[in-house]
């Protein structure tokens, strides 16, 4: 049987000292453990300090702890009396100051700080207790501003700077817990024109293009590289036009060893006595047997690239770290079969099928404490058939269905501060929909007409009273609006004919120039 106990938080002996770390899954997504005798520590004034379950004397389940003018300070879950999931913590005016995922009592996956205008200031990712992975930093609009690789608590690898529009502008070479080099790139004139070098990546951080700009223009050698990071060709530039047949477009030295018999035993390229590119071995009949993929001098993947530039077989791909980062197969060029993909950490955080280079089959998504973060199937590289989605501490958040990439049919989903439910028909919200605060009180209803929305739209707070009342036709507003204040006090009504705006507060409009502002709709 659970039981409600209360115990001063100080005494004149001895100090009570709780676990006063916390979550954003509050107490409401917990289930209370069994033999749960729930406790309420309070402050010597009598106000509440802190409040969960103990079993057997220990903590378990959600707690949540308070500053003394009753604003919560943090609050999080234990399982097995240790600390787990994401811990929340607030300042005193409750105002989110930072996040910690555990796992077992110890950090495991991202702690971030943020601004006081909730955006993210810093993220570190973190594995067994040390910084592992990237740490990000950001600045207060969100944009990221700089990322640096750790590896067991040290600053180990290439990061990067970036600037407010994106762009990476400076390469920063730390090892070992020291910046040892900045290079600085993608950089602009007084002219706004690019100048010196620019280098350019896909959108999964494969080097695309690198070479010098003057004056908005090309000027010297280029290199470009292909889909999978292999260098394609070297051109050569001045103010903007290639240069054909320049001596330095061939500076690639190819090298080669031979079998007994004068056939080629292997092909490798260098560059600056570095190996890149592509590396193949043969047999002494001229089939290749064995290869791998070179970036300045490092691996960064292993496998079989035939005489047309394609990739066969089994591959693996490799952070420039040396850790693992994907493995599969290529048939023809393209993906196929069963592919794995790995954190630099190490974790496994997403495994799936493809057929002919596009997603097929059952796909999973991975947090790195190993737990499922998302599970969904796909059809020829479109979503198809159920798709879920969890949080970090296992709560279902999203669920629903696809058919070729358009949500069909019922679909729920847990967003931020309420709970979503209704019908999609081809990607669009059709019939009644239901939002529902945290407690449970509706947030909203109304229903919509393949995405437009029609009749009456109702929204209501936390505590169920009335916040606005909307009205649609066939998309249009139409009819009378409503808007509550404290109370369930009417503040203000709007009349709406065919989307246009007639008549504010009982009192028709004469003409538009007079029209009140409305009041924001959240």
């Amino acid at each position: 049987m659970n039981k409600p106990t209360t115990i001063a938080l100080f005494s004149k002996n001895k100090r009570i000292l709780l676990w006063c770390v916390l979550i954003t899954s509050f107490a409401s997504a917990q289930e209370i453990p069994v033999n749960c005798d729930w406790t309420v520590y309070t402050f010597p004034s009598g106000k509440k300090a802190s409040e969960g379950c103990l079993v057997n004397g220990k903590p378990e389940g959600t707690w949540t702890s308070y500053f003394t003018n009753g604003n919560i300070k943090s609050v999080g879950a234990r399982m097995n009396f240790l600390l787990h999931g994401e811990w929340v913590f607030f300042d005193s005016t409750e105002t989110k100051v930072r996040t910690v995922e555990y796992v077992a009592n110890q950090k495991s996956g991202w702690e971030r700080v943020y601004f006081s205008n909730g955006t993210i200031k810093e993220e570190i990712q973190f594995k067994e207790d040390k910084k592992s992975g990237w740490t990000n930093l950001y600045d207060e609009s969100g944009q990221k501003r700089k990322s640096i690789p750790y590896r067991a608590d040290l600053e180990d690898g290439k990061g990067r700077e970036f600037a407010l529009d994106g762009r990476v502008i400076s390469l920063l070479d730390y090892q070992k817990g020291y910046l040892r080099g900045i290079e600085k790139i993608n950089r602009y004139d007084e002219k706004n024109a690019k100048t010196g070098t620019w280098m350019e990546w896909s959108d999964s951080g494969i080097l695309l293009e690198q070479g010098v700009w003057k004056g908005g223009k090309r000027n010297g050698l280029f290199r470009f590289y292909d889909q999978w990071g292999q260098l394609d060709r070297v051109e050569k530039y001045l103010d903007g036009e290639v240069i054909s047949d320049a001596e330095e477009t061939v500076e690639i030295d190819v090298r080669t060893t031979v079998h007994e018999n004068g056939t080629v035993a292997s092909r490798a390229t260098y560059e600056n006595e570095k190996r890149v590119g592509t590396y193949s071995e043969y047999d002494n009949e001229g089939t290749i047997i064995a290869g791998a993929l070179y970036d300045a001098g490092v691996m960064i993947g292993k496998g079989i690239t035939n005489s047309q530039g394609k990739r066969v077989g089994s591959w693996k791909q490799f952070y420039t770290s040396g850790e693992l980062k994907s493995e599969g197969g290529y048939q023809n060029g393209q993906r196929e079969g069963l592919w794995k993909f790995y954190a630099e950490s190490g974790e496994l955080v997403q495994e799936g099928k493809y057929k002919e280079g596009a997603y097929h089959g059952n796909w999973k998504w991975y947090y790195l404490n190993g737990s499922i973060h998302r599970d969904e199937s796909y059809r020829n590289g479109k979503a198809s058939g159920l798709f879920r989605e969890w949080d970090f501490n296992g709560k279902l958040i999203v669920q629903g269905t696809y058919d070729f990439g358009l949500k069909q049919g019922p679909w729920v989903m847990d967003v931020n501060d309420h709970k979503e439910e209704g019908n999609y028909l081809d990607d669009e919200r059709d019939g009644d929909w239901v939002h529902v605060h945290p407690n449970g009180q509706k947030q909203f209803e109304g229903s919509y007409e393949s995405g437009v929305p029609i009749g009456k739209h109702i929204y209501k707070d936390t505590q169920g009273s009335m916040v606005r009342v909307e009205r649609y036709d066939l998309g249009e507003r139409d009819g009378k609006w409503m808007f509550y204040g404290p109370n369930q006090t009417l503040i203000q009504t709007l009349d709406y004919k065919r989307g246009k705006l007639f008549r504010i507060d009982g009192q028709r409009l004469k003409d538009s120039a007079s029209r009140k502002t409305e009041p924001s709709g959240d």
